[in-house]
């Protein structure tokens, strides 16, 4: 077995949760070393693009709700991280019974929208929005949005915060339902459900409520580039520290002795040797395929075999050339969705009701002359169709290529009900669907969103020794709460690394740059020594 240089800190993955796990112990400790090991030849994971051809497409998720008043990106501006944003004028556009309905991010643009095709709700949508206002309010002023949940806490919810306290324990549902009768107004609200893959029953109304408020006062945000520049530039900023990142280097097995972590066995065999691992990686394939479940106890292990798996899906990429499409919405969806999931569960896909994405009409930046792209994508799971006429074989028959071929034709004929003519300007067509997503990303079954989030998800400490998680495994799907993940595990293992290194259980490895950045330490712990043998 071949020996790689040690490092202090390995973490799999480079997606959110992992580069800011890495940015937070870099920008806090510029002389640890730190290794990122990525299989891809991109870093992002989710949150991360591609070109094909001149054309550029994300990979698969498209924008960031009011990430720039997150406590995430606040917390990597601190280490002087900087990117651009572009804000989108509606959430969402819908065609729906050759109608258009656009749901703007500025709320009396909305509010304007719904005088004109739902005049009777316009009411009952000021009154859900005050309400919206007010439980985010209460939770900022009660402290629920730290990661911690104290006594306290509660009981000011009970007897201070009293809208909070009438919908503690209701759902999305149940919030609609007090304000909204025209269900028409369902479809459009059911956005916010699909971005956790669920239904209005399953997202709790405090939940729901600060997306709501949050959506239609700060908006969604863009990164200027791209979520593929966006991941980008989080790289740039975590080796500007001292950080490592390694591209095309797949973990085959963490390494546990003794039920403590001592490093990482990479495919090709070698040996990567550390005092601690953060896996943003799958939490299935974590436990038992890159420790294994001889490390863990059966309660443990039954747990995680017991957490439901989000959703999944298809999406398909499609190079357009002289075509202008500035006039469409950048987000829009075509057909009714608020059942798309229930159908998903049952049937296994869902081509009826499609989401399109034209990034350029965001940042005009990302037109290549006459090259422009779109991006229309559904949910759908493994299952579909005989596993998407694979049957039980690994390998990909002719029949699953005919078979993506017949859904892009399906979906080509629905868009262009919208977009005319379409089809005789595209030159470059590709479908991901849930087998994609697993090959590239390594999610269990092409999960969107980890576990699913309505659910109790693991703590970000295992109960391996020096073996942490981050991302959406731990915290739910999103990217800033992935962001947010990675920060919170970095800043816990940072002070556990203080600790061990004062109790001596942690000597960290130098090289030549770590020596400079902390020769001032070295000096104070020579002198320190020096000092002690001139006592004795």
């Amino acid at each position: 077995m071949k020996e790689m240089i040690d490092y202090d800190v390995i973490i799999i993955g480079s997606g959110m949760g992992g580069l800011h796990a890495g940015i937070y112990l870099q920008g806090k400790n510029p002389a640890l070393r730190t290794l990122i090991v990525e299989k891809n030849r991109y870093p992002g994971g989710y949150v991360s693009g591609f070109t094909n051809r001149g054309f550029y497409f994300d990979s698969a998720a498209e924008g960031m709700l009011d990430v720039e008043n997150s406590r995430a990106y606040k917390a990597i501006q601190e280490f002087g991280f900087k990117q651009k944003f572009h804000k989108m004028k509606t959430n969402q556009a819908y065609y729906i019974n050759d109608k258009k309905f656009n749901m703007y991010s500025d709320f009396e643009k909305f509010l304007d929208e719904i005088k004109i095709q739902h005049p009777d709700q316009v009411e009952g949508v000021k009154s859900l929005f005050d309400t919206c206002h007010e439980i985010k309010s209460e939770i900022e002023q009660c402290g629920l949005f730290e990661s911690k949940i104290t006594f306290g806490k509660v009981l000011k919810v009970i007897f201070k915060y009293k809208t909070l306290r009438k919908y503690a324990r209701k759902s999305f549902k149940d919030l609609l339902d007090e304000f909204i009768t025209d269900k028409q107004l369902f479809e459009y609200f059911n956005l916010f459900c699909l971005w956790f893959g669920l239904k209005f029953e399953e997202i709790d109304a405090p939940v729901a409520a600060v997306i709501l408020s949050s959506a239609f006062t700060k908006g969604i945000q863009y990164p200027n580039g791209g979520m593929g520049t966006f991941a980008l530039n989080l790289v740039k900023q975590y080796e500007a520290t001292g950080g490592t990142l390694k591209y095309r280097t797949t973990v085959k097995k963490i390494v546990v002795k003794r039920n403590v972590v001592k490093g990482v066995e990479l495919e090709d065999g070698t040996l990567v040797k550390s005092k601690y691992v953060i896996s943003n990686g799958d939490l299935y394939k974590t436990v038992f395929d890159y420790v294994g479940k001889n490390h863990f106890r059966k309660r443990y292990l039954s747990r995680i075999q017991k957490l439901r798996k989000s959703i999944s899906g298809y999406m398909m990429y499609l190079g357009l050339e002289d075509i202008d499409l500035s006039e469409y919405p950048a987000h829009f969806i075509i057909g009714k969705n608020s059942d798309i999931v229930p159908k998903v569960r049952n049937e296994h896909i869902d081509l009826e009701s499609v989401g399109v994405r034209i990034s350029s009409n965001i940042d005009p930046s990302q037109k290549n002359g006459s090259k422009t792209s779109l991006i229309v994508l559904g949910f759908a799971n493994k299952k579909w169709n005989n596993n998407w006429n694979t049957g039980n074989s690994k390998k990909k028959p002719i029949e699953y290529r005919e078979l993506k071929k017949n859904v892009m034709q399906k979906l080509i004929s629905k868009i262009e009900k919208i977009i005319p003519n379409i089809s005789r300007h595209i030159s470059l067509k590709r479908l991901a669907t849930p087998f994609t997503f697993e090959r590239f990303n390594l999610s269990s079954e092409g999960a969107w969103y980890g576990p699913e989030w309505n659910q109790k998800l693991p703590k970000f400490k295992s109960p391996i020794k020096n073996l942490f998680f981050a991302g959406s495994n731990v915290s739910g799907g999103g990217v800033t709460t992935a962001m947010h993940s990675g920060l919170t595990t970095g800043k816990f293992l940072l002070k556990k690394i203080e600790k061990d290194y004062l109790k001596k259980s942690f000597y960290p490895v130098f090289s030549k740059d770590t020596i400079i950045a902390a020769s001032e330490v070295l000096t104070d712990l020579l002198q320190e020594s020096l000092d002690g043998k001139k006592k004795k």
